[in-house]
């Protein structure tokens, strides 16, 4: 994989591969933040509610796994959806109920919960 700044006054990067070429925006990356469901929280959704990984979803989440751009704290959350084969939206925490989901992102927000 070839790094090339393409642009290094609004830090944007284009990584070459030989078949893609991706353009990431690094400003805007750094500032993600994964307030969602994790790994600690699958216990709070019923099984019925998970969805099985699409082969493209399976295969994006893979070369994310292995991507060094993306921190380690994304990686372990990835990996756990790659090795079940399954995915779970935050719309299922409704399962308790239409306050729980409020409740849930507030939590997560104040106990700084989010990686």
């Amino acid at each position: 994989m070839v790094v090339t700044v393409v642009r290094s006054s609004g830090l944007l990067r284009r990584l070459e591969t030989r078949t893609k070429t991706y353009e990431i925006f690094i400003k805007s990356a750094c500032n993600i933040k994964w307030l969602g469901l994790r790994k600690d929280d699958l216990e709070l959704i019923p099984q019925e509610s998970f969805i099985p990984l699409k082969p493209k979803d399976l295969q994006i989440a893979k070369s994310l796994t292995s991507s060094e751009i993306l921190q380690d704290n994304y990686k372990e959350e990835l990996a756990v959806m790659v090795e079940s084969g399954q995915r779970a939206e935050i719309e299922a925490l409704y399962f308790h109920g239409y306050e729980f989901l409020g409740k849930y992102l507030a939590n997560k927000i104040v106990q700084v919960q989010y990686i």
